[in-house]
Parts: structure tokens; C-alpha cells; sequence
């Protein structure tokens, strides 16, 4: 560790822990990292295979919205439980049995042939998905120093945006000309072995780091009692919940929005429906440098987390409102491409921010974020379709992510990631 990092880390509150970084970001690359790539993957498989399935089995768009849908369900609902599991037993065992489950409902996917089959596996598969976010931002937090940990959630995010940059145009041609069962057989046994490899070679923390004498810790108690008394604690999860909101759009509904409304080809849809990951993908690297940066020159927390998360919110719903109302498509894709790039400063913003606000329970307040914003992912969909459904109208429906900017954007200002949740260090 250099004088520089000790510096910043002693200024941001934490003792410095003499550990060779560098080994950090050989597992982040090696092992944490690609897994994310992989689940990205496995969820972008039915994303873009659902027109084919919708009419292989003659499902509707409500139903066919259901099942992709319904993954972030389960995800949604075992995210504290799940971090909290990922507190107890550390990221090396969850996510080996997370991977290896979730891997397994993506091989079992091609082999469902009604509406109840599909729910059924995507319902096993959010299950299985539920420990990973938790046990990836344990992992960075446990192998980078506060001064680091924005760009290694930058790696982390970018690989995870990386599927839906590959996914869209890989998959689309997989389907066209094989069949749109043979992604999910590729990557559900990529997965499996991966599992493997991830079991083997990762460890929870460097060997040489040791919990601190004065270290902060919760008082005695229930934690989530605790944590639920902060008003942090309810504004970073509400905030990701907006944003996932924004972002549900594009994950879930774009490619129904581009053939349907947009009356595009299928093969078409798909380099379409990459190119705001494109961006996505970019933001995050540059988001989180600036991150670092900012935080470097001021050793403000707050000046390296909040404003760029407020800023990413707002003009993220507000550019996909205003992309909806452009008629040339190359436009319009531009604007969406923005408004999706945007939300990389809102992520960076977000889980650097879980880190910097908690210690002890890093996994259990990453599990309450992640519940928040994917509760929004399986729901905001399913009430736009509805909305598109009931008005004949995406323009009304695309209202719904412009609102959920404005309320993201004020809760992120709620947000100071220099007065830790617990409350003050005990001897401070």
C-alpha cells in the first residue's frame, strides 16, 4: 500500500492495512468479475430470446413480460437474507452454491414447454442468482482500500454490462440461425464449471488482513433494527430502486419497444439493443476513475459519491422521456444510449457509497440496496406494459422513468457517505 492510500484511507476513516493490492485486482479480473459477465449472460438469454418463445408458445406480452420478469422476483425477496448469509459465511461459499444453482435453472430453461414451466425455472433461477451482488461487493470491499474501491466497481460493473453489450447481437444470431435454446445450454454449463473454479481458487480476504483493535462495530443488538432507525439506510435503497426502475426499460422492454413500436427486424433489434450498454459500459470506467479522482484531490466522500449520483439519476429517466418523443431511430437510439450512460454514474455512486457508509454490515445493507432496486425490476415492466396496454401509448408508460429520475435524484442528496450508519466510532 502506498503513502498515498494509507493517507486517504486514514481520512476517510479507516485504518490503514498494509496489503498488497495488486492480488486485488487479479481475483476481481480473474474470478469476481467473469462470474457477474456470466449471470449478465444467463439473463440476457431469455431477454432476447422472449420474442422467439412468445411465439414458439403462443404466449402474450403480459405473459411473456411475467417470465422475464419474475426472475428478479425471488432475487428481490432473498437479498437480505442473502446478505446476510454473505456476512456470516463469506462470498467464497455463497456465490459457489448461488452460481452452481442459478447455472442449473439456465440448462433447464429450453426444456420448459408451458406458461407455468418458464415461472418455475426463473422463479429457481432468481433463488440461485439472490447471494451474488452481496457476496461481489463484500469481496471488493474486503480486497481494496476506500481509496480504490470505485474503480474496482467500476471493473465489476463493467463486466456485468458487458453481457448485455455481447448478449444482444451473440444471441440474436445464435437464434437466427441455430436455435434460441443453445444460448442457454453455452452459458448454463459455462456456469457450472465456473462455479467450480470460482470454489477452489477464491478466498474471502487477503490472508494478511486482520480486523482492526477499535474497528467499528454495531452496538449490541439486532442490526436491521438498527439500520432501519437510519434514514441513509432508506435513502440509498429507495434510490436504486428508481434507478432500476429507469433501467428495467432497457433490460426488460427495449427489444419489445423496438420491434413493436419501432417496427424493427429481430436481428436488427439486437445491435440496437446493445448500443446503450455500450455506453453504459463505458460510464461506469470513466465514472469510476472520476470517482477516485475526486476523491483523491478533496478527501470528500460526499464530493466523490453524491452529486454524480444525483446528476446520473435525473438525466437518466429524463433522456429516455425525451428519446421516446425523437422519430429518426439512429437519434433516438443516441439519446437512449446517454440516458443509459448516465445511470453509470448512479452506480457508482451507489456502491461505492454501501461500502464507505458501513463496515461490519457491508452484505446485509448491499442486500437491502439490491432488494430495493430489483423489487423495481420486477415490477416496473409488468406496470408499463400494462400502462401501454390500457393507453395504446409507450410514451405514457415511459412516463413512469422520468418520475422515477426526479424521486432517485432527491434521495441520492439524502445520502453522506461520511457519517457511517452504525453512528460514531465507540472511543471516537
Amino acid at each position: 500500500m502506498t503513502e498515498t492510500d494509507a493517507g486517504l484511507i486514514d481520512a476517510c476513516g479507516e485504518k490503514p492495512v498494509r496489503t498488497s493490492w495488486s492480488r486485488g485486482w487479479i481475483v476481481l479480473f480473474s474470478l469476481v468479475a467473469p462470474i457477474n459477465l456470466l449471470m449478465s449472460l444467463d439473463r440476457q438469454a431469455m431477454t432476447l430470446s422472449a420474442p422467439r418463445i412468445q411465439q414458439q408458445f403462443g404466449f402474450s406480452l403480459v405473459q411473456i413480460s411475467l417470465i422475464i420478469a419474475c426472475v428478479l422476483w425471488t432475487y428481490a425477496l432473498l437479498q437480505i437474507p442473502a446478505g446476510a448469509l454473505v456476512n456470516r459465511y463469506g462470498p467464497r461459499k455463497c456465490l459457489f452454491v448461488g452460481c452452481l444453482a442459478w447455472s442449473i435453472a439456465t440448462i433447464l430453461t429450453p426444456m420448459c414447454s408451458s406458461f407455468f414451466g418458464f415461472m418455475v425455472v426463473r422463479l429457481a433461477m432468481g433463488v440461485g442468482q439472490a447471494p451474488d451482488w452481496s457476496s461481489s461487493i463484500v469481496a471488493i470491499n474486503n480486497w481494496f482500500p476506500a481509496g480504490r474501491r470505485a474503480k474496482a466497481n467500476a471493473v465489476l460493473l463493467g463486466f456485468l454490462y458487458m453481457g448485455s453489450v455481447i448478449g444482444g447481437p451473440l444471441l440474436t444470431q445464435i437464434t437466427a440461425h441455430w436455435s434460441w435454446k443453445l444460448g442457454f445450454y453455452i452459458f448454463g454449463f459455462g456456469g457450472v464449471i465456473w462455479s467450480c473454479l470460482w470454489v477452489v481458487f477464491m478466498r474471502d480476504r487477503p490472508p494478511e488482513v486482520q480486523v482492526a483493535k477499535g474497528e467499528r462495530t454495531l452496538p449490541p443488538g439486532l442490526p436491521m433494527k438498527q439500520l432501519l432507525q437510519s434514514r441513509q439506510f432508506w435513502s440509498i435503497g429507495i434510490h436504486y430502486m428508481c434507478l432500476l426502475t429507469i433501467q428495467s426499460f432497457f433490460l426488460t422492454l427495449m427489444p419489445f419497444y423496438l420491434m413493436d413500436h419501432r417496427h424493427l427486424q429481430f436481428t436488427s433489434m439486437g445491435w440496437l439493443y446493445s448500443m446503450p450498454w455500450s455506453f453504459l459500459y463505458v460510464s461506469v470506467f470513466l465514472s469510476g476513475m472520476i470517482a477516485d479522482l475526486v476523491l483523491r484531490r478533496t478527501r470528500s466522500l460526499w464530493k466523490a459519491r453524491t452529486p454524480m449520483g444525483m446528476i446520473g439519476t435525473f438525466c437518466c429517466g429524463t433522456l429516455v422521456l425525451l428519446g421516446d418523443h425523437i422519430q429518426n431511430i439512429p437519434v433516438m437510439i443516441v439519446i437512449f444510449s446517454f440516458a443509459l450512460g448516465c445511470s453509470g454514474l448512479s452506480q457508482i455512486s451507489i456502491w461505492t457509497s454501501v461500502q464507505d457508509l458501513t463496515r461490519g454490515q457491508t452484505g446485509l445493507v448491499a442486500g437491502w440496496t439490491t432488494f430495493w432496486g430489483n423489487a423495481a425490476s420486477g415490477i416496473a415492466p409488468i406496470v408499463m406494459v400494462y400502462i401501454v396496454r390500457m393507453t395504446g401509448s409507450w410514451s405514457t408508460a415511459l412516463l413512469l422513468p422520468f418520475v422515477a429520475g426526479l424521486i432517485g435524484s432527491v434521495c441520492c442528496s439524502a445520502t453522506h457517505p461520511e457519517r457511517p450508519i452504525e453512528g460514531p466510532v465507540e472511543g471516537a
